[in-house]
């Protein structure tokens, strides 16, 4: 499991995925946090700790390796506040151009990033970042009765994009994570797209990150075995 981040959150998250390990709720794979700063909050407090690893590196260049070798059953746990990096890999790996985000989605929330990516919402308040999102909204105090993924995917064939939308669904202790076999199989089947553009998400049932790439003929694929591995 990688953890995104060393921060506060980062920190937090792996902290939470250490507990559920040490109580067998989860499945003892090694946690590696990264992070730009080697002195980071993480490195400070995980030093030592068996079963976690600390790697200093820029997020997007550690993914990209990372991915190549990746094995059936790894996660990937995003932070909140980090940038589009699904999004940014995929575009690295296919040689694709970033392309505007359609706007006008009519949800409660809708911000402009600074990389060009677009964060939506459909809660029009604030949640706890540990929200496990229950179908029961306890701050409606009524049912969910939205899974933001899936108006993102019906919206992006509606709008003639082909949607990569990869679901942040809960692990343990309130963390969210990405199944890296679901990354793996959306590039392998961008090979195949040609002049195509591509709508990226990283969603949640309430939140989502937003990209979206041009891909203006085939490309070969990159993706395989790391020769330096």
């Amino acid at each position: 499991m990688v953890v995104v981040g060393g921060g506060c959150f980062g920190t937090y998250h792996t902290r939470q995925l250490l507990r559920a390990i040490r109580a067998g709720r989860l499945g003892r794979a090694p946690l590696v946090v990264v992070d730009r700063d080697r002195n980071c909050a993480a490195a400070r407090q995980f030093a030592g700790v068996s079963g976690v690893t600390v790697v200093a590196e820029d997020w997007l260049e550690f993914l990209g390796r990372w991915l190549r070798r990746a094995e059936p059953g790894d996660h990937l746990v995003p932070a909140p506040r980090a940038p589009h990096l699904v999004w940014e890999w995929m575009a690295s790996e296919l040689g694709a151009t970033p392309a505007e985000v359609p706007r006008g989605w009519d949800l409660p929330y809708e911000m402009a990033g600074s990389r060009g990516e677009l964060f939506l919402s459909a809660a029009a308040w604030t949640c706890p970042p540990t929200c496990v999102e229950p179908s029961h909204c306890p701050v409606l105090h009524a049912p969910r009765d939205w899974d933001l993924a899936d108006v993102i995917e019906r919206r992006a064939g509606v709008l003639g994009y082909v949607p990569a939308v990869f679901r942040c669904l809960h692990l343990a202790g309130g963390v969210g994570a990405l199944r890296v076999d679901d990354l793996l199989a959306a590039l392998q089947a961008a090979h195949q797209l040609m002049g195509c553009r591509i709508l990226v998400a990283t969603s949640s049932r309430c939140h989502a990150a937003v990209g979206a790439l041009a891909l203006a003929r085939s490309v070969d694929a990159k993706l395989g075995p790391d020769p330096g591995a």
